[in-house]
């Protein structure tokens, strides 16, 4: 992780005219974000003048609006311990085929949030879905975003990940823990709320999802979809979302997957 750099007597005198200015404090901070300061020290510098809709991060979470009025073809996983959901037929067999026919030239090693000595701990590939600008990719995108209720604002950019025989991702939460990548992943976002993904593909064998605090693997089935909840609804992070892509061991495997944050433009929630 790149060190940060000291708040100095510039730094001070800068942010003194911006607020003199009345400059707007999201606009403020999302300076001092990109120039290397941790959330923490731009809250403590700001002071009353940080952002109010970055403050709302103390306030509990509401449910989204699918889970105040769930769809015939969602389940929830019986568990105490995570919110996860099942939702059958997200997709259907031609957009999940015009996906996986669109990517085949646009993948590449998929990244790693954070650095790892494993050259096997994720070593699929991705592609970037959102830059290839198409019609598709963006109804595809927009549905996720209606399907969950949460406005686009709030949602990182939506991806695929491509595995073949031998590939996988290891143990993992999707959420960002202090002193982990966070501050080069946009942390005037937030933390990540919300996973959605769906299986593009089936017929393989392996590369099933497991989540391992319940001991339960979910099989890919074509366009189905699970989401979970990364944080708890205080916005502590839920350690039991701990889940693993397990190696395919024959044919592939394709899923779509995109996250949500804490903060976004406008309203969280759409009507």
């Amino acid at each position: 992780m790149l060190r940060e750099p000291p708040f100095d007597a510039a730094a001070k005198a800068w942010l003194k005219r911006q607020i003199e200015r009345g400059c707007s404090g999201r606009e403020i901070a999302d300076i001092l974000f990109r120039q290397g300061f941790s959330v923490e020290t731009v809250r403590a510098q700001m002071g009353g003048a940080y952002p109010v809709e970055m403050e709302r991060s103390t306030e509990r979470f509401e449910l989204p609006p699918i889970l105040r009025n769930p769809p015939n073809n969602l389940r929830r996983v019986d568990t105490p311990k995570l919110d996860l959901f099942v939702l059958e037929e997200f997709l259907g067999d031609k957009m999940c085929d015009q996906i996986t026919g669109l990517i085949q030239h646009h993948l590449k090693p998929s990244p790693l949030a954070g650095e790892t000595s494993d050259v096997n701990y994720r070593n699929s590939r991705t592609c970037f879905l959102s830059d290839l600008r198409s019609p598709v990719v963006e109804e595809v995108n927009d549905r996720i975003c209606r399907t969950m209720g949460i406005s686009a604002a709030y949602g990182e950019k939506i991806q695929v990940q491509h595995y073949d025989v031998g590939q996988q991702f290891k143990k993992h939460c999707d959420y960002f823990t202090a002193g982990s990548a966070y501050e080069q992943n946009g942390p005037e976002f937030g933390n990540r709320t919300w996973s959605f993904m769906v299986y593009l593909n089936e017929g393989m064998e392996g590369g099933g999802t497991k989540f391992h605090a319940i001991n339960q693997t979910f099989a890919p089935r074509k366009g189905r979809a699970l989401f979970w909840a990364n944080l708890y609804m205080d916005r502590k992070p839920n350690p039991n979302t701990m889940h693993s892509g397990e190696p395919v061991t024959a044919g592939h495997k394709v899923i779509i997957t995109k996250w949500f944050r804490e903060f976004g433009a406008g309203k969280m929630y759409l009507e």
